[in-house]
Formats: C-alpha cells, structure tokens, sequence
C-alpha cells in the first residue's frame, strides 16, 4: 500500500497514458477495419498529399488506390516506387503523442494547442518521411528497408519526444514546478 501511495502520480500516468493509448487504438483499429479490404479515407489522404509533393519532381506520379486492397501503390510511368498502408499515416504516432498529453496533465486550453501543434508536426513530418523514402526506392533501393524501418522513424520519434519535452516544461512552467 506504501508503494502505491508513495507513487500515486506515477501510477497515475502510466493508467492514463496506456488506458487512453488503448482507447484510442482500439477505435482506430475499428476505423481501419470498416474500410477493410480497402484503404482507409485517412490513408488515401495522406498518399494523395504524398503524389502532390512527388508530382513537382515528376508529373507521371500517381497513386492507385484499390476497393480490394490496403496497400496503396505510388508509382511513377514506370514501376511501382512505394506501398503506403495504414501504419504510414501517421495516426498511431498521434495516439502515442496525444496519449503523453493525456496522462501528464495540463489545462485544456495548453492541451489543444499542443494536440493541434504536435499533430500538424507528425503530419507534416510523415507526409516528408513518405517523400523521401519514395526517393531512396528510387536512387537507393537496397537501403529502402533501412531508412523505412530505422532511420526515418526514429527521425519521427525523436520530434515526438521533443514535443513532449517542450509539453512538460510548459505544463510544469504554467503549474509554478521546477523544470
């Protein structure tokens, strides 16, 4: 009992942050589901925004969506390049992110401005993460498993954490804490 009480702050974010981690996935994961076998709305989205930023470099880039399949190709006039699939989207980054919000209390107004923030940086991010490894498919394509598995999405995390960062030292800034 000592312990719990000893670390009852502790204990509440790690409840907070995996039960709003849980919460979210599981809803994601039931959006996902209703597109299956097909992409989700959000994904296509993403991989439209993606043919966007390639078609400067290259007008014959597309993307080609199927009602019987979750992967989405990019391909230029030539070969398929990439496949963009739910776990591209960025959203499960999201749900991590704004779960850490979640479970290391702010007030609600600092929460929405650092959700809306922190998800258009994922976002943006991601939309780039996409870009280049369509480039590294094409230029590089034996380093593609690197740079999708590794490399890029540490690139990813590691914004991720600096955004949580900058969270607490608000939050702790606008409580009167010690940072």
């Amino acid at each position: 009992m000592k312990l719990i009480t000893e670390n009852k702050k502790s204990l509440y974010f790690l409840a907070t942050f995996v039960g709003s981690y849980l919460v979210l996935n599981t809803l994601y994961g039931f959006y996902v589901q209703h597109y299956y076998p097909g992409s989700d709305p959000f994904t296509r989205m993403v991989s439209t925004q993606v043919v966007w930023v390639l078609s400067l470099f290259d007008s014959s880039i597309a993307a080609f969506p199927s009602l019987f399949s979750e992967y989405i190709p990019i391909a230029n006039d030539r070969e398929n390049m990439i496949y963009v699939f739910e776990g591209c989207n960025s959203l499960n980054v999201i749900i991590v992110y704004v779960g850490f919000l979640l479970a290391f209390k702010g007030t609600s107004r600092l929460l929405i401005i650092f959700a809306s923030l922190g998800t258009a940086v994922i976002y943006i991010l991601n939309i780039t993460r996409i870009v280049l490894l369509y480039a590294v498919a094409f230029y590089f394509p034996e380093r593609l498993y690197f740079f999708h598995k590794y490399l890029f999405t540490g690139f990813i995390y590691i914004a991720v954490f600096i955004l949580w960062f900058f969270w607490v030292k608000q939050v702790r800034k606008k409580s009167g804490e010690s940072s």
